[in-house]
């Protein structure tokens, strides 16, 4: 598996969770840099389904949106769920304007997305 040394992969429970660092992702080789990245972690053998933390980015190019799409699709695929988190105001607004939140999971904070993916069993 390709490794970015600009993102962070972590385990909360049997899920996986990136956290990216960067506050813009518009440079298109950076774009693809996450494209390789990520697309890698929702294939078989690795779980489908993916936290994508996104506190602290402000600024996503159309190529950007684009990839997240795409692997929203690559993880569907597989039978798995990516969960975008740490959303800030201007990007629910940009994912609002372009009709992205109906297809996008969108999570208010780490717990939230967890349950999204590993609902608790009913009691």
């Amino acid at each position: 598996m390709s490794s970015d040394a600009r993102i962070e992969i972590s385990s909360v429970g049997n899920v996986t969770a990136v956290t990216l660092p960067d506050t813009s992702i518009i440079d298109p080789m950076r774009v693809e840099e996450l494209r390789t990245t990520l697309g890698q972690l929702v294939e078989p053998p690795n779980n489908p389904s993916l936290i994508l933390d996104m506190t602290t980015v402000e600024h996503l190019s159309s190529s950007a949106l684009g990839f997240l799409i795409t692997l929203n699709n690559q993880s569907r695929q597989h039978d798995g769920k990516l969960v975008l988190t740490g959303l800030c105001d201007g990007i629910v607004k940009l994912l609002t304007i372009t009709k992205l939140t109906g297809f996008l999971n969108i999570a208010e904070c780490m717990d939230d997305a967890v349950g999204m993916i590993q609902p608790n069993p009913k009691m």
